[in-house]
């Protein structure tokens, strides 16, 4: 999905997170081996889904959309998730989305039901990334 979304929209940035934000380097001129032995290189832990937020906000990141992929760990940091993206659309003055796709398909919520600017996916197959580009849109 990195691989995608570097390839098809013009301003991407790219990041792994686990317990603090990873720099991930990727580019869309990397072949699918790379991409996977550089993602596969990244340690594991705890996952907190409201870093990508936090982290944009104190780099002063302008984000319309964030996309989390998780394997349905989704938090375990100090904030929640949707504090984070409240935070972050206060204090850049960007109405910024939130998708948080769970890789497969158990039960979770990290957006907040009453705001339409934020979306679970739980499981994922093919029509997914149709389902993110629309909603993005």
């Amino acid at each position: 999905m990195a691989m995608a979304t570097i390839r098809t929209e013009p301003f991407t940035y790219v990041a792994g997170f686990c317990g603090q934000m990873l720099q991930m380097n990727l580019t869309k001129n990397m072949n699918l081996d790379s991409v996977v032995n550089t993602i596969g290189g990244m340690r594991a832990g705890s996952t907190d889904c409201s870093l990508p937020m936090q982290d944009a906000l104190a780099k002063k990141i302008p984000v319309d959309c964030f996309i989390v992929y998780t394997d349905n760990e989704t938090w375990a940091g100090t904030m929640h998730p949707v504090q984070a993206l409240k935070q972050y659309r206060d204090k850049m003055g960007i109405n910024a989305k939130l998708i948080v796709c769970g890789m497969t398909a158990t039960g979770f919520s990290i957006a907040d039901p009453s705001d339409p600017g934020s979306l679970d996916i739980v499981g994922f197959d093919a029509t997914a990334p149709s389902v993110i580009a629309n909603f993005n849109s």
